[in-house]
């Protein structure tokens, strides 16, 4: 597995590279903004970012990783700062995993481990992608522009049923079989549909354009 550290602090990144390298991780080191734009290697399978680097803002590093790149490896972002609003906010932003400084070696380990689980978990035969949605089949698991987001199982069967039947109409009654199963279709209101509609309509914004044809059902365009 290849790793790609970019950490301007020369200690702490030799301390990591020598961890990552005594477990069998082949990893490369960025010290500054002209070494990472200019050896960059699309062969990397996770990246651990201080976000505070340079003169070059940190999300711009991400920013331009994903949608420049379009990586879909996942990104550990580090820093000093472990404060709950700050933590919420930057994962928010492309960022998969955030780990505070100074951090224990073995913590690191295991979430590289965790991350790099679940990115072999879904091989691209088993991804749905439709506009910057990515389904994976085999997890269930969503990303929208690269970030995970989170459903009800019936959010995500009705999400499924949608993206494996794309451009094709689904009946109301096919709607309800597939995220209700066996209640009774009687029990069964428009409203209980349009609110996990607007569940996940609102999760998923512009991107899962879910159209309503007046008597006949849904489709997805």
């Amino acid at each position: 597995m290849n790793i790609t550290l970019i950490e301007d602090d020369i200690p702490m990144a030799t301390f990591v590279w020598k961890k990552l390298k005594n477990n069998w991780y082949e990893v490369n080191i960025f010290n500054n903004e002209k070494d990472f734009k200019s050896n960059y290697n699309s062969d990397c399978d996770l990246y651990i970012i201080d976000i505070f680097l340079w003169d070059w803002d940190w999300f711009e590093i991400i920013k331009w990783l994903r949608s420049e790149k379009k990586i879909i490896s996942p990104i550990i972002i580090t820093s000093s700062y472990n404060d709950t609003e700050r933590k919420v906010y930057w994962l928010d932003i492309w960022a998969d995993d955030y780990l505070a400084k100074p951090f224990a070696p073995d913590e690191l380990l295991a979430r590289i481990r965790t991350l790099l689980r679940r990115q072999s978990n879904c091989t691209n035969s088993a991804v749905i992608k439709h506009n910057n949605i990515e389904f994976c089949l085999k997890t269930k698991e969503i990303r929208l522009l690269w970030k995970i987001v989170h459903f009800t199982k019936k959010e995500l069967l009705l999400i499924e049923l949608f993206l494996l039947n794309k451009w094709e109409l689904i009946s109301k009654t096919k709607l309800i079989n597939s995220v209700w199963w066996s209640i009774d279709l009687v029990w069964i209101t428009d409203n209980n549909i349009n609110v996990i509609l607007s569940k996940v309509r609102k999760k998923l914004w512009e991107h899962f354009n879910l159209k309503t044809i007046v008597s006949w059902g849904y489709i997805l365009k």
